[in-house]
């Protein structure tokens, strides 16, 4: 009898890892909805380990990152073009979407460590080049995660919320899927930054996710004013933490369902990078409550060395 047992668990891994197939539905995982609700997120391997030494990628990639294609959520937000951020990336656990993430080079996706710790990781799913997520029309690309890498996360304090997953194949890089760029100051603050949130998340607190990906935009206010000036106390948020939103006015946020997704903003050479991964907050668009990511440019050396076996675009 528990032989039998055995091998229909394993037919059932086997199934889930070689059906190309994604749930249309808009169900989010509900381990993930639940520590959304308890904790306020936006909703492998792990720990510090040394980097892996995987192969090194034959040629540099001959490709440009964080190249946003304009065309002729999130709440507060409207629906994105098609394709028009092609970073990024739906996560979806045993065929159910419930985070996201951006794809950083050809091999590995960025995400929030909440997305990640404690679930199978080789059970997660990685989609790229999708707009609709809902729609059966166009099958896009899609890899399983082959390792996840995370640092000192807890759920106590959602800090050092990051991880990396490395992907059991490389992927195209094309129109409708290309990296975002990497800071390249590390002492960049973004005060008042304009910057854009996107994901497939509920459009309201509580609500459904959306099938379509949504885009918002929200400024980067600094860490001093997002700890006197809101309802979070001091000590919730760390310097590895970025507040984006509208203290006081609220309206416009990322929610559940974004978790893990990305916080973008438009250099001078009109090239995106990444500043931020949606995170945490107290609901959504409330107006003592901004959103909470976390801070990229903390952790830029720990992503180089971790991933420094995919192909990096040109920045």
């Amino acid at each position: 009898m528990r032989l039998k047992w055995i091998i229909c668990y394993l037919g059932f891994l086997l199934l889930n890892l070689v059906i190309p197939g994604e749930s249309a539905g808009d169900g989010v995982d509900y381990e993930a909805n639940t520590l959304r609700s308890f904790f306020g997120t936006r909703f492998g391997t792990y720990g510090n380990r040394p980097p892996p030494r995987h192969d090194t990628p034959s040629s540099p990639c001959s490709c440009s990152c964080g190249e946003r294609n304009d065309a002729k959520r999130i709440v507060g937000g409207h629906a994105t073009a098609m394709n028009e951020f092609p970073w990024m990336v739906r996560l979806s656990y045993f065929n159910r979407f419930y985070c996201g993430g951006m794809l950083i080079n050809d091999r590995y996706v960025l995400t929030a460590a909440h997305c990640v710790k404690g679930f199978m990781w080789f059970m997660i799913k990685a989609t790229f080049g999708e707009h609709d997520r809902c729609s059966d029309t166009k099958r896009p690309e899609s890899r399983f995660v082959l390792r996840a890498i995370t640092g000192a996360f807890s759920f106590l304090n959602f800090d050092n919320d990051i991880a990396l997953l490395r992907l059991n194949d490389r992927v195209p890089i094309m129109d409708t899927i290309k990296p975002i760029c990497l800071p390249t100051k590390k002492d960049d603050l973004y005060i008042g930054t304009k910057a854009i949130a996107t994901g497939w998340g509920t459009l309201k607190e509580d609500g459904k996710p959306s099938c379509v990906l949504q885009e918002v935009e929200v400024p980067v206010i600094s860490n001093e004013a997002c700890r006197k000036n809101t309802s979070y106390t001091a000590k919730m948020i760390s310097d590895n933490m970025l507040c984006a939103g509208y203290p006081g006015v609220g309206g416009r946020d990322s929610c559940q369902g974004d978790s893990g997704g990305p916080l973008i903003a438009q250099r001078a050479d009109k090239k995106y990078e990444l500043i931020g991964v949606v995170s945490w907050g107290n609901g959504c668009a409330r107006p003592s409550y901004p959103g909470v990511y976390t801070r990229v440019t903390k952790y830029l050396d720990w992503i180089l060395q971790n991933s420094a076996d995919g192909c990096f675009c040109s920045s």
